[in-house]
């Protein structure tokens, strides 16, 4: 009885795509949504009678249980210091104070927190399936909707009490913020810009320094990738007064969230190296980041960042784990190669667009890469970019495999803003 709020949430995550007219219209969509809400489901039940990946479950039951909430720079009401560790500043904390709160509010029930994932996932199927529309990819919702879903990674890790189903659908929705005012240009849409930017950045440490450039560039492309003559005046005078105030909150309350390049990669050694001293050695990539000088960041950098993209290589395969990262990896592969042939094949604001979603996704992954030291963790964090991956690479591939014969996705045509 104790996880009736989980059962409600797990009820209530099947009518969310109906409250779309659009969405709900296309009953192809539909079921494929609710297909893959099944698994993950089915995903939750299996975790909670074999409980994994609970820490944020636990501390968030743990922070919940306390008789009032701890206040920053506190003695945390006397808490055993291993407790008090988690009350830094930094993203787990942040998302272990949302599941106090909501523990609090109802009951700290592993069922319920892992539906919570469920429901961001389902939110981001929504957002998807948005973009897919403003993109006019309308021909291969299908098709992007289950790729974006059946990844077994995805399915795993957003399913469980862990951050990166609620990353991935912040990102997605910052991203459909910048196309939105791409196409519209307003205060509303930069303010929802803004808004989705900083619920991302509060999940991870990394995240809060990319979403600076994220808006920034968002904003940019945003009012001056269009071609087309529009009356900027009134418009401009609104953003530039609404990024002032932004930048003047951010200043005050000393966020501490834009950092230089260069500081960043010299963040990024330390983590590293802090990382490798108990990191299993088997899995770590053969490449460091050498932050000695500019020429050894030059090198060093893109060779970290492919090794993050695509290791395993063949060669490096030792145990059937590796096996299924290195077909993910091949998958990831294509993905990126067709939708960079979608990007030459293009031109004119749909290459404009493609430029843009290029430099955000590729943007994430690198800022992951520099954190990251083994290809077991890069699975888990290729989970909140993968969706703008898909988008890119998803409809090409899946024209590639209709001209296949294979003739999974159906053949229903309608107008497509993929280049022929």
């Amino acid at each position: 009885m104790h996880d009736w709020v989980g059962w409600l949430l797990l009820l209530f995550s099947f009518s969310i795509v109906l409250m779309w007219k659009s969405i709900r219209d296309d009953t192809k969509v539909v079921y494929a949504i609710w297909f893959c809400l099944v698994l993950r489901h089915a995903v939750v039940f299996l975790n909670v009678y074999i409980p994994d990946a609970t820490t944020f479950h636990v501390n968030g039951a743990l922070l919940a249980a306390l008789p009032v909430l701890p206040e920053p720079n506190n003695d945390y009401f006397n808490l055993p210091k291993w407790f008090a560790d988690i009350f830094s500043l930094n993203g787990g904390v942040n998302y272990i104070h949302f599941l106090g709160f909501l523990y609090r509010a109802l009951y700290p029930s592993l069922f319920f927190g892992e539906e919570l994932s469920v429901l961001a996932f389902v939110l981001s199927c929504v957002v998807l399936v948005k973009l897919i529309d403003h993109l006019d990819l309308r021909r291969f919702r299908v098709g992007i909707v289950l790729f974006f879903s059946l990844l077994p990674s995805k399915v795993i890790f957003e399913s469980v009490t862990l951050r990166e189903s609620w990353q991935s659908l912040f990102f997605l929705l910052s991203i459909y913020c910048v196309i939105r005012l791409w196409k519209r240009p307003g205060i509303l849409n930069v303010s929802f810009l803004l808004m989705s930017a900083f619920c991302m950045s509060l999940l991870h440490h990394g995240l809060a320094r990319y979403a600076v450039y994220l808006v920034a560039i968002g904003i940019y492309w945003g009012i001056f990738g269009r071609k087309k003559n529009i009356r900027w005046a009134r418009h401009l005078r609104f953003l530039f007064a609404g990024i002032l105030i932004v930048c003047v909150i951010i200043l005050t309350q000393k966020m501490g969230w834009f950092m230089p390049i260069y500081n960043a990669f010299k963040e990024a050694e330390g983590l590293r190296l802090a990382i490798l001293s108990y990191e299993d050695v088997r899995t770590i990539y053969s490449i460091t980041l050498d932050t000695s000088s500019v020429l050894g960041v030059v090198i060093t950098a893109p060779i970290v960042f492919a090794e993050y993209m695509f290791a395993p290589f063949p060669w490096q395969v030792g145990s059937v784990k590796d096996i299924y990262i290195l077909l993910e990896s091949i998958l990831r592969f294509w993905l990126l190669f067709f939708a960079i042939s979608s990007w030459w094949r293009s031109s004119g604001e749909v290459r404009s667009c493609y430029s843009f979603l290029f430099i955000a996704v590729l943007g994430m992954e690198f800022v992951w890469a520099l954190g990251t030291v083994n290809w077991g963790t890069a699975v888990r964090h290729h989970v909140p970019g993968y969706g703008v991956i898909v988008l890119l690479g998803a409809p090409r591939l899946i024209l590639i495999m209709r001209e296949s014969a294979f003739g999974m996705f159906g053949s229903r045509k309608v107008n497509t803003m993929l280049p022929k």
